[in-house]
């Protein structure tokens, strides 16, 4: 059985002052490096992955630590919130990922430093290291940028448990537009 899972999407206007988002359905964002630009996630050691090496494959060992997030056309009167999940995580049920972190009220001007090892913003869910179980394979680490709508007056539900995330579900009725931007790479054990 397919499901068509929803989620907001990239494209934002403004009607009379009110931000609206469009919406697009969450596989593709799945389907490879086509629809994940202009994010750059640098691990401590100096390893980035952005738009000219998505996809890459990588030792789990590289992002032990949380990586640093850039977003060069951040917009600094605004904030953000990253999500980086692994939809290749057991039990591979159609919409559900394993959640590596959700942090929120991410000043733009943060997004566009070079100088920080890590980005600011508020935990919701610290970072969590790629773990991939032995056997499985490689799994993809996707992360998305997110524009919040209502400026850093964000206060997300934390999700209860990172397995079984089901992103399309936590993103409904929230005031975030985007991914504005992503990237992702690969591990395995």
């Amino acid at each position: 059985m397919i499901q068509v899972i929803v989620i907001t999407f990239t494209i934002s206007s403004v009607y009379g002052g009110v931000s609206q988002c469009s919406m697009a359905d969450v596989k593709s964002l799945l389907e490879g490096c086509d629809r994940l630009t202009g994010l750059n996630v640098t691990s401590v050691g100096g390893t980035m992955v952005n738009d000219h090496n998505c996809d890459v494959l990588l030792p789990k060992q590289v992002f032990i630590d949380e990586p640093l997030f850039q977003y060069a056309l951040a917009d600094s009167k605004k904030f953000y919130t990253i999500i980086m999940v692994d939809p290749d995580a057991p039990p591979q049920i159609e919409g559900e990922f394993f959640l590596h972190i959700l942090k929120s009220n991410i000043p733009g001007l943060a997004l566009r430093t070079k100088e920080s090892s890590k980005t600011i913003g508020i935990d919701y869910r610290g970072y969590k290291p790629p773990t991939p179980p032995r056997g499985t394979g490689p799994h993809r680490y996707i992360t998305l940028l997110y524009e919040q709508a209502d400026g850093n007056n964000f206060l997300p539900s934390v999700p209860s448990s990172r397995s079984r995330f089901t992103l399309s579900n936590w993103l409904r009725g929230k005031s975030l537009c985007g991914p504005v931007a992503a990237t992702q790479f690969r591990s395995q054990f």
